[in-house]
């Protein structure tokens, strides 16, 4: 029995050891500083600038539709070398060129016919003149009463009527018969044809897009924040994969409201274009300087940003105190502002040179022991 006794307590002290070691262990991995990545706090550029991407648009451009119905005849047709071939897309255009012209045959006779209703009208008019006059000489001469004039004046007035709405006819018609032809209203070129020869159009029919490409437009969305800093006649700087450097645009209209959806406002800025190099549709980058910005506003990385305990809608970052074994990092509130990339300002609460964590962030703690790490 007594053999027994001395069994068990010789057991419990050997678990009680097990239990101590081990908490010791885990007391030890606790106090193990914890592996992070650094990076040196700097100053913002002088000359910052956020990038928009932008859509180049032609300055001027007419959508052209026929104002009749009927078959398309003729489509204006370019010399191409010893051949001719209908007009396309890309084709330059003068104002005044003639596009296209739908079958005028019908609206021809409709013309022919207003006309000779017109003439008719014409010389019932000039009769009903005769009939006023004579009758007038007649009651001077007091041959007929003056109710007889008085019944021919009417006929002279209605005679009247029917010519003007005899000529409004045949000036309908006429009109018609021009509105069979599709005329450029611009010099431009060709973005876009959408009929052919014989195909059957109505009134409304979309046959032509001109555009003027000498002045190109560049439309890109801005938030508000942006909005508020141009003005129109200011300038933003543009740049395009097809030319080197920079080009410089004109602000010429910012929306008064924003997008529903997109909650961004329209903004153009132009663009000469004089050798037509600057083509619709092409993407570009446009740089607006962020002058409003604090100097003292420092570039801080985007992983070293976490939410603050202290605000629920604020934000810190583990700035590096110590160095060696006594490396420990402290928590700090900070005002952000613009995101530039992959970084974000900082207006507040760092300066330049200090180290923050930019790997490791959501792992550390305030006051926790760290090992920079490369």
């Amino acid at each position: 029995m007594k053999a027994r006794l001395v069994f068990r307590s010789a057991a419990l002290v050997l678990a009680v050891s097990a239990v101590a070691c081990r908490h010791a262990d885990e007391g030890a991995a606790k106090r193990a500083p914890i592996p992070v990545r650094v990076k040196v706090v700097q100053k913002r550029a002088a000359n910052l600038a956020t990038r928009y991407s932008g859509t180049i648009v032609p300055a001027t451009q007419v959508d052209l539709a026929f104002r009749v119905s009927g078959y398309v005849q003729h489509l204006l047709q370019v010399k191409e070398g010893t051949t001719t071939r209908a007009v396309q897309e890309g084709d330059v255009v003068k104002k005044g060129t003639v596009l296209a012209r739908v079958r005028q045959a019908e609206l021809q006779q409709r013309a022919a016919g207003a006309s000779a209703a017109l003439a008719e009208a014409l010389a019932a008019e000039k009769q009903a003149q005769l009939d006023y006059d004579r009758t007038k000489t007649l009651v001077d001469r007091l041959t007929v009463s003056k109710a007889e004039l008085d019944t021919m004046a009417l006929k002279l007035e209605a005679a009247h009527a029917r010519v003007a709405g005899a000529r409004a006819q045949s000036g309908e018609a006429a009109l018609a018969v021009d509105d069979t032809l599709l005329v450029a209203p611009i010099d431009g070129v060709v973005i876009k044809r959408s009929v052919e020869i014989g195909t059957l159009v109505s009134s409304g029919t979309p046959a032509f897009v001109i555009a003027d490409t000498t002045t190109v437009k560049v439309v890109f969305g801005a938030p508000d924040v942006l909005a508020e800093k141009l003005r129109i006649g200011g300038t933003v700087n543009v740049r395009l994969d097809t030319k080197p450097g920079e080009l410089e645009a004109k602000v010429t209209r910012i929306a008064p409201s924003a997008d529903p959806k997109a909650r961004v406002f329209d903004v153009e800025a132009r663009l000469p274009n004089p050798d037509g190099s600057l083509k619709s549709g092409m993407i570009a980058s446009l740089a607006v300087p962020e002058t409003s910005l604090a100097d003292s506003s420092v570039m801080l990385p985007l992983p070293a940003v976490v939410r603050s305990p202290h605000d629920p809608r604020g934000f810190a970052t583990f700035v590096i105190e110590g160095d060696g074994d006594a490396t420990i990092v402290k928590m700090r509130d900070v005002k952000l502002g613009d995101v530039l990339g992959n970084d974000v300002l900082a207006t507040q609460g760092l300066a330049v040179g200090d180290r923050v964590v930019c790997q490791g962030a959501t792992i550390v703690t305030d006051g926790a022991a760290v090992r920079i790490v490369p």
